[in-house]
C-alpha cells in the first residue's frame, strides 16, 4: 500500500563483533534471527500506527531548501487499508511554506485507492498494486532480503525505543528494497524532492538501522541516513546539489489496536 517518510541522523555504532549474545533458551541471537523472529510475527499482526519524522536540507548555489515532515499513521491488513496525517514545511532561503497533509488508501473494486490532501484540497488516484505502494511498513523485507539481513552487525547495547528496551541493528540496504519497505512516496518526500534518478536511487546502498521490541520481538523503529549517498549521487549527474541532511525515522507506536479504517463520505466527494 503506499508510502510516507522523517529523522535520521546516522548514529555512530560500535562494530558488532559479539554476535555471541545469548537469549534465555541458549540460542545466539543474531541480526538473521531476529529479523527471521520478526518476519513470522509480523505475519501475525491485523494492524499498526506509526510516527514518520522526515528531515531535509539541500543547498546549492544561492539556494538552501529544508523540508520538514511530522506524520501519525496507521493501516490494517485486513482489510488492506490505511490512513495518514500531519504537517509538511518547507523553507526556501527566507520564505516558509507550510500546510496539513492527509492520506487514505483502500481497496476499491480490486485497486488501491489513495485519496490524499494538502490544506483540505483533494485527489483521487488508483495506485498500481506493486511492493513500492503501501501504506505503513512492508514486513516481507524481513524475509525476502535474508542474505543482505544477515550481513548486518548487532549492537553491543540495547536501546530505548517508546520507553521499551529494544535490540538495534545496523547495515546497508538497496535503495530497491528501501522503496519496497517505506514505499516511494516517502523516499521522495511526497514530491517535495526530486532526485536526479528514481532507477539510480535503487542502485544505492543505504544505511539503515533497525530496532526490535525485545519483548515483542516486532519492529520498534526504522532510521535511514540516505545524506551521504545522495551526495554521491548528485556528484555522478554533475549537479551542484550538497545534501545536508536527508534523514527518515519511523517508529511503531502500537500494534492491533487500530479500528477498521474508512474514506469519510466528503473526502469521497470532494475529489469526485
Amino acid at each position: 500500500m503506499l508510502h510516507l517518510r522523517k529523522k535520521l541522523i546516522r548514529t555512530a555504532m560500535i562494530p558488532a563483533v559479539m554476535a555471541a549474545l545469548l537469549s534465555g533458551c541458549g540460542e545466539r541471537i543474531t541480526p538473521a534471527s531476529l529479523f527471521d523472529e520478526a518476519s513470522g510475527r509480523m505475519r501475525e499482526v491485523s494492524s499498526s500506527s506509526n510516527r514518520v519524522e522526515l528531515d531535509i536540507q539541500l543547498e546549492d548555489v544561492l539556494d538552501l531548501r529544508e523540508v520538514n515532515m511530522e506524520i501519525e499513521m496507521e493501516n490494517t491488513t485486513d482489510p488492506p487499508a490505511g490512513h495518514a496525517k500531519g504537517t509538511a514545511e518547507v523553507n526556501i532561503v527566507d520564505a516558509e511554506v507550510s500546510g496539513e497533509l492527509e492520506i487514505y488508501q483502500v481497496m476499491e473494486d480490486g485497486e488501491y485507492v489513495t485519496y490524499s490532501s494538502l490544506d483540505g484540497d483533494w485527489e483521487r488516484e488508483v495506485t498500481p498494486p506493486d511492493s513500492e505502494n503501501h501504506l505503513g511498513l512492508d514486513g516481507n523485507i524481513f524475509a525476502q532480503e535474508g542474505e543482505v539481513l544477515e550481513e548486518f552487525h548487532l549492537a553491543e547495547e540495547p536501546v530505548t525505543v517508546e520507553g521499551k528496551e529494544c535490540y538495534q541493528m545496523y547495515g546497508d540496504v538497496k535503495g530497491e528494497d528501501l522503496m519496497g519497505l517505506l514505499g516511494k512516496d516517502m523516499i521522495n518526500a511526497f514530491g517535495l524532492v526530486d532526485l536526479p534518478s528514481e532507477e539510480a536511487v535503487k542502485e544505492l546502498d543505504v544505511p539503515v538501522i533497525f530496532d526490535i521490541y525485545k519483548e515483542e520481538l516486532l519492529p520498534a523503529r526504522i532510521i535511514v541516513d540516505m545524506s551521504g549517498v545522495l551526495n554521491d549521487l548528485y556528484d555522478s549527474y554533475g549537479e551542484t546539489t550538497k545534501v545536508n541532511l536527508y534523514s527518515i525515522e519511523l517508529v511503531f507506536t502500537g500494534y492491533d489496536q487500530v479500528d477498521e479504517i474508512t474514506v469519510p463520505q466528503e473526502v469521497r466527494k470532494a475529489s469526485s
